[in-house]
């Protein structure tokens, strides 16, 4: 995918610097941002560059709004707008690059309408963890893996959960899994930057937050899961995407068979191995045998504390399930 021409036009010079260093450095090249910090420079620019995003200080836009075309132009603001400046988007100077690249992102895909998607074939693995049985103890051990592997690659966690709980216990966030699959029906060309628009960091590992209406997530299609899982692969940066599977949306088979390996915990008890004997006969029955040759079933030990905050979240690569699953990746 080619980099968007992104220009930063802004006074403040060290600003502008080490906003145009943060995201040219960015893995996901998305962006390649140029600047100007004078405005006699930006009207040159204007006039002589393909520019396709403007970031304009305010203050500069009467003086060069003649000279703006097809831009998709985003106000830096340093508090609130003139009442004449209100129709175009805007995002606060002073927050984080990550969050004011997440609202570029966001305006910019409301930008085009048609569906133009560039299909690259990456090299990448999407890891199932599935479990009839192991509810919250499957959570843990999908974080937790999702963390491990993060340490050295580049790692999207999707949780596919019904009622997963974790806007309860994350950051909140404007958007979800939901939203995403809502953009997806209206075919714009612009998926990716809605996507990345999305993105949530628990610390290396990336995710967007689950679905929180059930029953949106029950009006969710199976092939609108693998168009998403679909375009993930082939349009974003990711070495590994873990998807952590709920129970009952009807389209476990379909997804799983995305899956290049899938992790099945189950604990050695009686109902357990029940549910898990119940769950392979069905996979059997229903032309799931080459589901059946992926799974790898594991009885977990058991993980030394319980969470109690979102900072917890962040311990769980030093609990002692991460050295298990550290050994599980080296086989």
């Amino acid at each position: 995918m080619k980099n968007t021409r992104l220009w930063i036009a802004d006074p403040e010079v060290s600003y502008a610097e080490a906003f145009r260093e943060y995201v040219n450095l960015k893995k996901s090249h998305l962006f390649q941002v140029r600047m100007c910090t004078e405005q006699d420079q930006l009207v040159k620019a204007l006039s002589e560059e393909k520019i396709e995003i403007l970031l304009i200080s305010a203050e500069w836009y009467e003086n060069v709004k003649d000279f703006i075309r097809n831009e998709c132009v985003i106000f830096l603001s340093a508090g609130s707008l003139p009442k004449e400046l209100n129709r175009f988007p805007a995002v606060y100077k002073y927050q984080s690059a990550e969050n004011i690249l997440r609202e570029i992102m966001y305006y910019y895909s409301e930008q085009d309408e048609e569906e133009c998607y560039t299909q690259v074939q990456r090299d990448n693995r999407v890891i199932g963890i599935y479990s009839p049985s192991e509810g919250v103890r499957k959570n843990k051990f999908a974080l937790t893996l999702g963390q491990v592997i993060a340490e050295d690659r580049n790692v999207l966690y999707l949780n596919l959960e019904e009622c997963s709980g974790f806007s309860e216990i994350l950051d909140g966030s404007h958007w979800n899994l939901t939203d995403l699959i809502y953009y997806l029906r209206q075919n714009k060309a612009s998926f990716l930057y809605r996507f990345n628009s999305m993105i949530k960091k628990l610390d290396r590992m990336d995710y967007i937050p689950p679905c929180e209406s059930y029953a949106d997530f029950q009006q969710i299609t199976a092939e609108e899961w693998q168009r998403l899982l679909h375009l993930i692969r082939t349009q974003s940066t990711y070495d590994v995407i873990i998807l952590d599977f709920g129970n009952v949306t009807g389209h476990e088979v379909d997804l799983l068979r995305q899956c290049s390996g899938i992790y099945v915990p189950a604990g050695p008890d009686l109902i357990s191995q029940g549910r898990l004997g119940q769950w392979e006969k069905h996979l059997q029955v229903s032309d799931g045998m080459d589901i059946l040759e992926k799974l790898q079933k594991l009885e977990l030990p058991e993980f030394g504390m319980d969470l109690y905050c979102e900072e917890d979240l962040f311990m769980l690569p030093q609990q002692e399930p991460a050295f298990f699953i550290r050994g599980l990746l080296e086989e």
